[in-house]
C-alpha cells in the first residue's frame, strides 16, 4: 500500500534507509545526456514523516551521475553515506552535510564508471568497487579518513554489475557482470578466481552472502531468476525462483534474512520467502524500471519482544512474517518516471 511518493530532479536508482535514523532515507540520480555526453546526478537525503505521510526533503545536492549508495558505521558515533559515481570516484559525506564530501578519490582507471560498492562488514574500512570496464578495485579507509589504494584487477571481460565482500571471511569477495560470471575471488592472489560459476543464462546484477550462515549468498540475474546457492556445491542451486524481470537489487528484512525484497525492473518490486519459495507480494504502482529498494531499520528490540507475544497465540513463522510486513515500511525507485516511493505491504 502506497504511504508516500516524491518526484526527483533525475532518475533515481539507488536507494537506502539510514541504520540510525529510524525516519531517513538517502537517494541517489544518475542521468546521461547523449548530447553532451554528461553524467549528472543528486543525493537527497529524505525524512518519511508516518504521520502526514510525506516524503519531506532535508538535504539535496547536485553531483555526478549516482550509480550506488550506502550507509556505512566505522564506529558507534560515526555514520558515513557512501557513493560511487559514473566518474569513477568514491564519496563519503557526513550524515549532517552533503554539500561537501569528507573523501573524493577516484577509484577506477580513466574515470570509468563506477557501478557498484561493498564495504568489509566487520571494520568497514576496506571497500570494494566495480567498475564499467570489469576490473575491481579495493581501497583501504584510513584513521585520517583518506582512502588508500590497495589492489585492482580485471575480474571481467564486461560491466561488473556488482560485486559483495564475504560476511564472514575478510579474504573472500564475490563478483558478477555482464558475461553470466559468478566469481569468487581470495584477495590475496587476485591472479585468478577461486571459483568460476557459469550457470546463469544472462548478466548477474546483485549478489548477497548470508549474514548468518557462512555458506549461503544469493545472486540476482538478468534472467529473471532469484538464486540461493551452497558455495561449497557451487554446481547447483540449493532454491531459485523466476520473478518475471531482472533482479537488479535483493535486500533481506534486517530481522528476518528469509523475508527478501528484490527491484525487478520491468516487474515491479518483489517480496520473496525464501524459506517457502512462495511470492508474498508483487508491488507495481510504479510506473518504469524498479531500480532502488530497501527496507526500514526499525528496533530489533522493540520489534522481537512483539513478536514473541504474538507468537504465543499463533503459527510461529506465519506470525512473524505477518507482523513484520504489516510494520515494515520500504522505500523503493524507479528510473525513468523519476520516483520514490515509500509503502508496506498489506496483510
Amino acid at each position: 500500500m502506497l504511504q508516500a511518493n516524491f518526484l526527483t530532479d533525475c532518475p533515481p536508482d539507488s536507494i537506502e534507509w539510514c541504520p540510525v535514523r529510524q525516519d531517513i532515507f538517502a537517494c541517489g540520480t544518475y542521468l546521461y545526456n547523449p548530447e553532451t555526453t554528461t553524467r549528472a546526478g543528486s543525493i537527497y537525503l529524505f525524512q518519511y514523516n508516518s504521520t502526514t505521510k510525506t516524503i519531506d526533503t532535508i538535504q539535496h545536492q547536485t553531483t555526478d551521475g549516482i550509480l550506488d549508495l550506502k550507509w556505512i558505521q566505522c564506529s558507534s558515533d560515526s555514520t558515513f553515506l557512501s557513493t560511487v559515481t559514473a566518474l569513477g570516484q568514491l564519496s563519503l559525506y557526513s550524515s549532517n552535510d552533503l554539500t561537501k564530501p569528507i573523501i573524493c578519490e577516484n577509484v577506477t582507471n580513466d574515470q570509468t564508471i563506477a557501478l557498484a560498492q561493498s564495504w568489509l562488514h566487520l571494520t568497514n574500512n576496506y571497500v570494494v568497487v566495480s567498475d564499467h570496464h570489469g576490473y575491481l578495485t579495493i581501497c583501504e579507509l584510513d584513521n585520517t579518513n583518506g582512502l588508500r589504494f590497495s589492489q585492482s584487477w580485471l575480474a571481467h571481460e564486461f560491466e561488473c554489475w556488482t560485486c559483495a565482500w564475504d560476511k564472514h571471511d575478510p579474504n573472500i569477495v564475490y563478483s558478477g557482470a555482464d558475461d553470466t560470471l559468478l566469481k569468487i575471488w581470495d584477495i590475496r592472489d587476485c591472479k585468478q578466481a577461486v571459483l568460476i560459476n557459469r550457470k546463469h543464462t544472462m548478466g548477474i546484477c546483485s549478489i548477497v552472502p548470508n549474514e548468518t550462515n557462512q555458506y549461503e549468498l544469493l545472486t540476482g540475474s538478468f534472467d529473471e531468476y532469484l538464486r540461493l546457492w551452497d558455495k561449497r556445491q557451487m554446481n547447483k542451486t540449493l532454491k531459485e525462483i523466476k520473478l518475471g524481470g531482472g533482479v537488479w537489487k535483493i535486500r533481506p528484512h534486517p530481522l528476518n534474512n528469509d523475508l527478501l525484497l528484490c527491484a525487478c525492473m520491468q516487474n515491479g518490486f518483489v517480496i520473496v520467502d525464501l524459506k517457502t519459495l512462495m511470492i508474498i507480494c508483487n508491488y507495481k504502482e510504479h510506473g518504469s524500471l524498479a531500480y532502488g529498494c530497501d527496507w526500514q531499520y526499525n528496533n530489533p528490540v522493540n520489534q522481537l519482544s512483539e513478536l514473541m507475544a504474538d507468537c504465543m497465540t499463533e503459527d510461529i513463522a506465519t506470525s512473524d512474517n505477518k507482523k513484520l510486513l504489516s510494520e515494515s515500511f520500504i522505500a523503493s525507485c524507479s528510473f525513468y518516471d523519476k520516483t520514490v516511493h515509500v509503502w508496506k505491504q498489506q496483510t
